[in-house]
């Protein structure tokens, strides 16, 4: 597990003070007089308008006739957690409305700009989208309801929305988020990091089951009192809701204790201590050589795909496997080929069933070619990085690096140069995961936010992830909204909406405590 602490409050503000001269440019694009209305992320363009649209008791929507029943069910139900319940929508089919809109009121719907996946209008006419497909017509339905401005100046509760006209597009094709379900995780925690990443326009999430689901391939994989399938797919059902692609994740490599390292755990070893030959003596890592293991991932690797459900990725891990081949059967051999023929074999065997491979980059990148703070594991001892050549481009490299907070990340450049398709995988400090998305964006690849064992402590930065893999100018398009306590204030006021608390304190917020971890 990766030894990286969660950020301070110092880290955040200095990561935001890093933006200062930026800002500076986000003020000038929002006017000196007036502050930024708050969106998450920022749309890429918006023109404001002067005036407002007041809406009334009722509202009808109207959709186009192929509209998905699911994504009905979504705007309804947002609309009502976002209106508190106090403008009821009325949602109807309209012929004359092409995929993609959707008119509140009588508004024509906007025109596409080149690069915009969707683009929405608020006028006196009314509210109107035009989107190129669901997935962006959420989006522009999830910008609107942040627009919404909540009044009780006649004694009763209104809302209305400000003129506007939005063109807006992903700087990254690809946001992702990485979540552990831990022994301690609760479903709840879960779920709200789930509604608020796909709010937030992620697009993908990575699910780590840490012999926490129940699976039929080995029942010592995952501790007796795990989550069942059953109860798992609540949580699947309602990200794929609300858009999200749902990867699952098996570590076929290394982090073979489906536990955390430094607290000796280990979810088979410590139920059954004679399926030990399936691992290295050390338990640590999977043994490559015995058949019985080979086959045991490929089932789990079907099991959780059939799980997860229709998606384009599975992530098998593959880091920190340093005790790889110290076993009596796989010590004579060539470490590096069996590493090697174990990734690329597991690879076709996902793309047999339209999965592309993910794996962690760590092995492929020597130890000591890269600068400080760079994640790099290959080594004279565990020379993993002379696998590169021979490894499968069709796999996807997710490249972590917790330390990175300024400059080029060099590692993603190399990558791509030797054809590999790429995820910048950043933490939880403000600076990296902006470092991470800018690099990104220059290399043409992905951003896969990781949480690991700080889901509590990652999800107020999700909205910031957001800004950074969304607006392609950070500093006018919003990150100022992100200064310090706003974006644990900004996740809170999402939260309050997206998974309502319904009064009870241990089902607010995301700690299970008021007490701080850190001053405030």
């Amino acid at each position: 597990m990766k030894t990286s602490l969660p950020y301070s409050r110092r880290e955040f503000m200095q990561g935001s003070a890093a933006l200062a001269g930026l800002l500076l440019l986000g003020q000038r694009a929002w006017g000196a007089t007036a502050a930024p209305r708050t969106m998450h992320p920022y749309p890429n363009k918006v023109t404001w308008g002067a005036g407002s649209l007041k809406l009334g008791r009722r509202a009808r929507l109207a959709v186009a006739r192929d509209c998905e029943a699911g994504v009905v069910a979504l705007l309804k139900e947002t609309w009502r957690q976002f209106t508190f319940g106090a403008v009821e929508l009325e949602v109807t089919q309209d012929a004359a409305l092409k995929a993609g809109q959707f008119v509140l009121g009588t508004a024509r719907p906007p025109e596409l700009e080149t690069q915009a996946t969707y683009a929405l209008r608020v006028a006196a006419e009314g509210v109107a989208v035009t989107a190129v497909d669901n997935a962006s017509l959420r989006y522009a339905w999830f910008t609107l309801l942040q627009l919404l401005q909540p009044s009780d100046a006649a004694g009763a509760l209104e809302f209305s929305v400000p003129h506007v006209e939005i063109q807006d597009w992903p700087a990254l094709k690809f946001r992702g988020l990485h979540l552990c379900i831990f022994h301690e995780t609760t479903p709840l925690m879960i779920e709200k990091a789930l509604r608020l990443a796909a709010f937030l326009k992620f697009n993908h999430v990575v699910l780590e089951f840490w012999g926490m689901l129940r699976l039929d391939a080995l029942k010592e994989l995952s501790w007796p009192d795990a989550w069942s399938k059953r109860d798992a797919r609540k949580l699947l059902d309602a990200a794929r809701g609300m858009g999200l692609e749902i990867i699952p994740m098996f570590n076929c490599w290394g982090h073979a204790t489906a536990c955390r390292i430094k607290h000796g755990r280990h979810v088979v070893l410590d139920q059954n201590p004679q399926l030990a030959p399936l691992f290295e003596p050390d338990g640590w890592t999977w043994c490559l050589t015995n058949p019985r293991t080979q086959a045991l991932l490929r089932k789990v690797c079907d099991e959780l795909c059939e799980f997860a459900g229709p998606g384009q990725y599975f992530h098998i891990g593959c880091d920190e496997a340093y005790s790889h081949a110290t076993c009596d059967r796989c010590r004579p051999g060539d470490r590096v080929k069996l590493f090697t023929d174990h990734v690329n074999v597991l690879a076709e065997y996902l793309e047999q069933r339209n999965r592309r491979a993910i794996m962690w980059g760590d092995p492929l990148l020597e130890r000591g070619k890269w600068p400080a703070g760079f994640e790099a594991n290959g080594t004279p001892d565990l020379p993993t990085h002379q696998a590169f050549a021979r490894l499968s481009r069709k796999i996807v490299i997710a490249d972590w690096h917790y330390g990175v907070t300024q400059g080029d990340v060099p590692t993603l450049k190399f990558f791509r140069e030797q054809g590999f398709e790429t995820l910048a995988c950043p933490w939880n400090s403000p600076a990296n995961i902006r470092t991470l998305a800018k690099a990104a964006a220059a290399n043409q690849g992905g951003l896969l936010m990781t949480t690991w064992h700080h889901l509590a402590q990652s999800i107020p930065t999700l909205p910031y992830a957001a800004a950074c893999a969304w607006s392609q100018d950070q500093a006018a398009l919003g990150m100022r909204q992100m200064e310090g306590s706003l974006s644990r204030a900004a996740t809170a006021a999402l939260l309050r909406k997206l998974a309502p608390a319904g009064g009870r304190f241990e089902r607010a917020g995301w700690n299970p405590f008021e007490q701080p971890w850190e001053t405030d």
